[in-house]
């Protein structure tokens, strides 16, 4: 099984496309999905998945969710399984908004990429990712990247990271570690403040991994 997650208009064949249900949109005109559900709770049992793949969805879930995903993705992905996400390249994009010769328009087009269209609740982007920081995340959950493509499109710019799975077996306990190392580097100092929002940070991420680890566990 390939899942295509966030599908939106854009219809994968070989893939079961799935999106939030035609509610939820405020300017999609119906909708392609397989099936519709909130991604964030969707549960697939081990090692039962061959892909999971993403285009301008990733960029969407705050950085503690999107560690949970990947755990979650990882467990539910067959040995060497494929996850392919695409995301708004952030340096290139930023690269735009400091360019003192672009336009106004040019750099207005720019600062959607970055912080999302608005016109739904689920519209705002919540991470920012350039290629190495992607490359850093996904490898600390037990993916290797084999591909890595740039595209443009309407004077945005992004990137797709595909990668496969390692062979290493991680278990629930063992990505809790990793993703609380991993948060760690967005820490400014070691202060009482900072360790508290750590806290905060791991418990959204236990949240998500509650709703999301497997079928059969």
């Amino acid at each position: 099984m390939k899942l295509h997650l966030g599908c939106g208009q854009r219809y994968l064949e070989g893939y079961v496309n799935i999106d939030y249900p035609p509610s939820s949109h405020t300017v999609q005109e119906g909708s392609i999905a397989d099936i519709h559900a909130d991604i964030l709770t969707l549960r697939y049992a081990h090692e039962t998945i061959e892909e999971v793949r993403l285009h301008h969805v990733f960029e969407h879930f705050p950085r503690p969710v999107a560690c949970a995903l990947l755990s979650c993705w990882h467990f539910w992905m067959k040995p060497k399984g494929t996850l392919h996400i695409e995301v708004p390249d952030f340096q290139r994009t930023g690269q735009v908004l400091l360019n003192p010769f672009a336009s106004f328009h040019k750099k207005a087009i720019a600062e959607r990429h970055i912080f999302g269209s608005h016109e739904a609740g689920w519209a705002v982007h919540c991470e920012g990712y350039t290629i190495s920081m992607m490359k850093k995340m996904i490898s600390c959950y037990g993916f290797k990247v084999n591909e890595i493509r740039k595209n443009s499109w309407r004077g945005t710019f992004n990137f797709e990271l595909i990668a496969k799975k390692g062979t290493e077996n991680i278990t629930k306990k063992d990505f809790e570690a990793v993703t609380e190392k991993y948060l760690r580097n967005y820490l400014v100092d070691d202060g009482e403040t900072e360790t508290q929002l750590l806290k905060v940070w791991m418990e959204t991420y236990k949240d998500q991994i509650e709703k999301s680890w497997a079928l059969d566990e």
